[in-house]
């Protein structure tokens, strides 16, 4: 194997001094002396050098240049060009960590590190401005020991959605949008965003609506009993028979409009949490398919009862959820059509799934079906006496019970409407479950 040129002239100085030493020796006699003192000097020489190769490497700002040649200047060389590189990596990223600092000081949304412990171990300045928190004073404290609103520790704990809105801890009537991001090794950016004015507006959208809604129910029920006076009057002339009829008609169609406005208003002004009431599902489901079998003209309406398990939640909000996805499925199915309706366990909690032949539905308005007031055919929907609002009442409801809402379907094939509830919503009764069977109504 080839020596590099700097080892064969490191080796070669090395001969060159233990020639001397042998040389002189030979003339003046005691050549182990000359040897000895040749290899002493030499070592010292590379003492010397390892000693300002240590300088360099631990504090000196540039490398001596005592040598011009050979190993030690190469190494002394190759030792400042890795620092010249270190040098401009480090003010590379010193001017990088400066422009983050400069870009999130500029941020109008508070950001905060987390670690594994919920510690703060950094934060920006709008972070200060949002929720009082002070870098000298806070790093390495828990954030919540500094916000205490219980839907934030609740979501710091075990991140259930999006994003969790509470009071801003240092402005009245303001509120913040908080999400935490998990990354790198168990740690967490939470984000803290000013809603005030989105949470405004949405109140007095509601208000809006539910003062609005309840405003109107008075003028529909005047016009609503002249026109049952009217339809009563034996001596209506003949003409006015069919206008008063589709007055009716529609004035009821309002009035249903009216009352799930209000509903919906109920549900989204509400606490998150519906309560907790044992609701015997089986009974309920029982009850909607009955009443609606009579309007089934021809189609198949099946209650299956897989099991006897009742749900924890309101009785109220869980009839306008079964009854809505049920009366739709009939509305929508044209005869002779079939509806199965199934309550069942699944895995440690339950699911009640709607299932029709009815129209079905695109699967790119699939997304947008629970949107209030959309409607996939619109003039279809008003001609069955629709109101646009029922799948939105449904999705706030099951909201409120922690429950989902899946929904698979085909156009001209059917839909599938499946409410799956929590483990926390199921009430077991005996821990027993029911056998199966079916209602044919």
């Amino acid at each position: 194997m080839k020596l590099p040129q700097r080892w064969t002239s490191q080796l070669g100085l090395l001969a060159a001094w233990l020639g001397g030493a042998v040389l002189l020796g030979l003339w003046f006699g005691a050549i182990s002396w000359w040897l000895v003192a040749a290899l002493a000097l030499y070592v010292a020489h590379v003492l010397r050098q390892v000693y300002m190769l240590d300088r360099v490497l631990f504090g000196e700002k540039r490398a001596p240049s005592f040598e011009t040649r050979g190993l030690w200047a190469e190494l002394l060389a190759r030792v400042e060009k890795i620092r010249a590189k270190a040098r401009s990596r480090k003010k590379k990223y010193h001017r990088l960590l400066r422009e983050v600092w400069e870009s999130t000081g500029a941020l109008r949304d508070g950001g905060i590190i987390l670690n594994a412990d919920h510690e703060i171990l950094w934060c920006n300045p709008a972070a200060t401005t949002l929720l009082g928190l002070d870098p000298a004073r806070d790093i390495g404290n828990r954030i919540d020991n500094l916000v205490r609103h219980p839907d934030f520790v609740r979501y710091l704990t075990a991140p259930k959605g999006e994003e969790v809105t509470i009071p801003s801890p240092v402005r009245q009537d303001a509120w913040l949008a908080i999400t935490i991001i998990p990354y790198g090794q168990n740690q967490r950016l939470a984000i803290a965003r000013d809603v005030t004015r989105q949470v405004k507006l949405e109140t007095m959208r509601r208000d809006f609506v539910a003062n609005a809604s309840h405003e109107l129910r008075s003028p529909l029920t005047v016009i609503r009993g002249y026109l049952d006076a009217l339809d009563e009057d034996g001596e209506l002339p003949k003409g006015l028979e069919a206008p008063v009829a589709e007055m009716r008609r529609q004035a009821d169609r309002m009035t249903q409009i009216l009352e799930d406005l209000i509903e919906l208003t109920r549900l989204e002004s509400a606490e998150p949490a519906a309560p907790k009431e044992l609701v015997d599902v089986a009974a309920l489901l029982g009850r909607i398919v009955e009443e609606l079998a009579r309007s089934a003209e021809g189609r198949t309406l099946e209650l299956h009862l897989e099991t006897d398990l009742a749900l924890l939640g309101s009785e109220s909000e869980l009839h306008s959820v079964f009854y809505n996805l049920i009366h739709n499925a009939v509305r929508f199915t044209p005869p002779p059509g079939r509806i199965d309706v199934t309550w069942r366990a699944s895995g440690e909690g339950a699911e009640l799934s709607v299932k029709d032949t009815g129209i079905g539905i695109p699967e790119d308005q699939v997304p947008r079906i629970t949107e209030r007031f959309y409607r996939v055919d619109p003039g279809r929907s008003r001609a069955t006496g629709g109101t646009g609002l029922g799948l939105s009442i449904v999705k706030h409801a099951l909201q409120r019970h922690g429950a989902t809402l899946a929904i698979e379907s085909r156009e001209g094939e059917g839909s599938t409407f499946t409410c799956r509830f929590p483990p926390e919503r199921i009430a077991r009764r005996g821990g027993s479950e029911r056998a199966p069977g079916r209602a044919v109504i």
